[in-house]
């Protein structure tokens, strides 16, 4: 005589087959209604695949569950299941994954018990407050969301995944080759480290295959301009400045060093100075090509001192500040020194004026002048601009703390000026009058230096 879980079991796929139309309408609307949903993430979003649970699988789902002692009826059984339709949206790159699973918080709105109705077709929900993404049995993450429908006042339950293309990849490996291969449980542990080890590689193959897709994007963006762009400028300076770097450092010193980031903040530097409110762009880039060519052959040699034609004063107290700090190591620290010689190459001239310069620039890049006027104002004028004045003044003592040439990259610049910005607004509201914002300079000025320190 049979167990009497296989009658049970023979009920439920059964049931399966006579609702088989019901369930591939639902699979159909299903796959449109997310295709419409997330039509404007076309370029993210690779394909939907759908399915509906085949016997064999729903067969092994009800035994390895124990769906026979937990349900009395097949129809209990069919509607507890969570995948009885599966839905994978699969996308290009892992980092896609969290970006469609954010865009979905468009499209449905919150009604109950943590689930979501869709705004589009108030018969599907989702539940968007489980956690995400899910850790998996092997140990590994996926985004995996709990759904249902709403039909004939049933609830026909829907699993909502979303896949890279590599995860895809992945989630196929792992069914045809460990899953359905049962030899394999007896070399479990060893097995484990070896996937894991695939699954980490593939992880990578992802992120390589990211920076091939943008490289071949920019280039494609670049090839539909005619001419030099604007960031085609800046790059062609860098490389030129770096290509000088190496090969005077190497004449002269007998060595280089990694001059890269130094070389972008230069080439910044002249696209601002030269470019931006210049009436001819053209005739400049012709003058930059000259000029490189005739530094190649030119005895640039870092063994000597720079000389500035003065000594540096200004009346701005950043600038003041930053400007005499450099004064005082352009010939003592090497990587300045580096810094320095190039700056004065790559603009020939009087070397006081493009020290200045290149200071009240550096600053206007990391303190915006239209928004810093506005900061302070109900202190009123002058003790408005003390208070700015402070802080301008604390930011460089906080850079020149800092001492390394990695306060001009323009990675760190960035990271200066939101960490800047945000203080300075933190303090623009907490302090209501100039007189607690006074008495209390000690602290501030420390909590700033110690907030651009940690940048390093």
């Amino acid at each position: 005589m049979r167990l009497e879980l296989f009658s049970f079991i023979e009920d439920v796929t059964a049931l399966l087959d006579l609702n088989l139309p019901t369930y591939q309408y639902i699979e159909h609307t299903l796959s449109t209604l997310f295709k419409d949903l997330l039509s404007k993430k076309s370029e993210v979003l690779v394909g939907i695949s759908s399915r509906i649970k085949s016997k064999e699988s729903l067969k092994e789902k009800l035994i390895r569950n124990k769906y026979y002692l937990n349900y009395e009826t097949a129809e209990d059984a069919i509607e507890a299941l969570p995948d009885l339709v599966g839905l994978t949206l699969e996308c290009r790159f892992i980092s896609d994954e969290n970006d469609i699973f954010r865009d979905l918080f468009k499209r449905f709105y919150e009604v109950e018990n943590g689930y979501y109705q869709c705004d589009a077709n108030h018969d599907v929900y989702l539940n968007l407050k489980m956690p995400q993404p899910q850790l998996q049995r092997n140990g590994f993450t996926i985004y995996r969301i709990d759904g249902y429908v709403e039909f004939n006042k049933h609830h026909v339950n829907f699993e909502l995944q979303i896949k890279s293309l590599v995860h895809t990849f992945w989630s196929e490996v792992e069914h045809q080759v460990v899953y359905k291969n049962t030899q394999f449980v007896v070399y479990d542990s060893f097995m484990k480290n070896i996937l894991g080890s695939i699954r980490d590689n593939l992880e990578v193959v992802d992120r390589q295959l990211q920076i091939v897709y943008r490289q071949l994007a920019d280039q494609t963006n670049n090839d539909r301009e005619i001419g030099m762009t604007e960031s085609g400028f800046k790059v062609f300076i860098a490389k030129a400045i770096n290509d000088l770097v190496a090969l005077k450092m190497n004449n002269t010193v007998g060595f280089t060093t990694d001059f890269k980031k130094c070389s972008s903040i230069l080439s910044q530097y002249i696209y601002i100075k030269d470019f931006v409110t210049c009436e001819h762009p053209q005739f400049k880039m012709v003058d930059y090509f000259e000029h490189f060519n005739f530094l190649q052959i030119s005895d640039l040699d870092f063994t000597y001192p720079i000389t500035l034609e003065k000594s540096f004063e200004h009346v701005d107290p950043f600038c003041n500040t930053i400007g005499q700090y450099w004064e005082s190591i352009i010939n003592i620290d090497f990587e300045w020194h580096v810094f320095f010689v190039m700056l004065f190459a790559v603009q020939p001239g009087n070397n006081i004026q493009d020290f200045t310069q290149f200071i009240e620039i550096i600053k206007s890049l990391i303190i915006p002048p239209t928004w810093y006027r506005e900061q302070f104002a109900k202190f009123g004028d002058i003790d408005g601009q003390i208070a700015r004045d402070f802080l301008t003044t604390a930011l460089a003592e906080a850079m020149v703390s800092v001492g390394k040439v990695d306060i001009v990259h323009e990675d760190k610049l960035i990271g200066i000026l939101e960490v800047f910005r945000e203080y300075v607004e933190h303090l623009n509201t907490w302090y209501e009058y100039y007189d607690d914002f006074n008495q209390n300079l000690a602290e501030i000025k420390h909590n700033l230096e110690h907030k651009i320190v940690n940048l390093f």
